[in-house]
């Protein structure tokens, strides 16, 4: 029988998803799979919990992470439409063709030793200190200056640039924000955008013509991209490859640290580590959801979603589901290798995946030769929403 929607919801339960604070959601998403793995939510958002159904709709062209024409436009003054994330159809693939060889085997192989080099730096620093923040002193560090690396950033920018970009990293979390909250985001934003372009325009594409801005500069001149669009994709590639690692980091750490058997058997067999690092972004994912719209009428499971309605996929309920991963709420190295969605799925798939692997992979090894007996200060220290950003803004450890 076809359904229009399911019994609606006597309240929202969004603020327990992407709202602020130290909710845990996954008891929620353990409910919705079991119960509603396809409901509309009391906000008229649609929910998608199980694995199969959040699959389908990644991997769907019909959904798009953009309202469809004639719809109600998203409220954009800054212009965040022109992120790669945000295109849909021919507009996104020229994109992604456009940034794919900032991650290709060959760029990312030669970050590997400078990610080697600032892992044993950092922990240099820590090893003296028997109580230290994990975030503070490593996790917020090791992804600014990887990606300002990438992006040919001088690393004496990646304080300035981590303090700017804070306003951009909040608009595109969906996190609740008063009015007041979302001037002072845009704000952050433009200064941080103002500072990208000073150094841009300061770089000369015949000069140095394998510099990174100097292949945004290129398409600017060839007419392939206006300035804003180049703009906002240079900073969504900032806050893209150090937001969502650095909360990945951190949760990685922590939930490892409170499985004593999985951090034992990573100190007796550091060749664990890359199985370890998929095993765990799937554990607990930095991004817990995202948005998709729908841009025709889409029939799921009996429920009609109608052109331009919202949905949710929530990644930290797929990645939890048991009918695609045994035991799904343990941490298991030798589990076989599933369809993680941690880096999502379909045509909107990370590009970044390898480099956010590679950072925890040295992170990991270099802990396990240098500080095997690392482990979670007494005290509970909660796991942060930021929106659909869910993570560590404080992890304190020892050793």
């Amino acid at each position: 029988m076809n359904r229009e929607m399911p019994e609606p919801e006597s309240f929202s339960v969004l603020p327990s998803i992407i709202g602020t604070g130290s909710a845990d959601p996954y008891p929620l998403y353990e409910w919705l799979r079991t119960h509603r793995p396809l409901c509309r939510d009391a906000s008229g958002v649609w929910l998608a919990s199980s694995h199969a159904l959040v699959t389908r709709i990644l991997d769907d062209t019909r959904f798009s992470a953009r309202p469809p024409p004639g719809a109600v436009p998203l409220d954009d003054p800054l212009g965040y439409t022109n992120m790669v994330v945000f295109q849909t159809g021919e507009a996104h693939e020229r994109l992604r063709r456009f940034l794919a060889p900032l991650f290709s085997r060959k760029a990312l192989l030669s970050l590997q030793a400078f990610i080697d080099d600032e892992v044993a730096r950092l922990i240099d620093q820590c090893e003296g200190l028997p109580r230290f923040d994990l975030v503070a002193h490593i996790a917020s560090v090791l992804p600014v200056h990887t990606i300002c690396r990438l992006l040919g950033f001088p690393d004496e920018h990646g304080a300035s640039y981590l303090q700017a970009s804070a306003g951009a990293w909040q608009l595109i979390s969906g996190a609740p924000m008063s009015a007041q909250e979302r001037a002072l985001a845009a704000v952050q934003t433009e200064t941080f955008i103002a500072q990208v372009e000073s150094f841009m325009l300061a770089i000369e594409p015949d000069v140095v013509p394998d510099h990174a801005a100097a292949r945004f500069l290129r398409l600017e001149q060839e007419g392939g991209m206006g300035r804003r669009e180049m703009l906002v994709n240079v900073l969504f590639l900032f806050i893209a490859g150090y937001g969502t690692t650095l909360l990945s980091i951190g949760n990685s750490i922590a939930a490892l640290l409170r499985a004593p058997r999985a951090w034992q058997a990573l100190k007796d067999n550091v060749s664990l580590v890359p199985q370890a690092v998929r095993e765990l972004y799937r554990y607990d994912p930095a991004v817990q959801s995202v948005f998709r719209y729908a841009w025709d009428d889409v029939e799921i499971d009996g429920y009609r979603i109608r052109r331009g309605e919202r949905v949710m996929p929530l990644i930290g309920a797929a990645n939890r589901d048991p009918a695609a991963f045994a035991a799904a709420d343990e941490i298991r190295f030798e589990r076989e290798a599933g369809r993680s969605l941690t880096f999502g799925a379909g045509p909107h798939s990370c590009m970044g995946l390898a480099l956010a692997r590679m950072q925890l992979e040295s992170l990991l090894s270099a802990l396990m030769r240098r500080m095997p007996g690392l482990r979670l200060a007494p005290r509970e220290q909660p796991r942060q929403q930021h929106g659909s950003f869910h993570g560590y803004d404080r992890l304190m450890v020892e050793h």
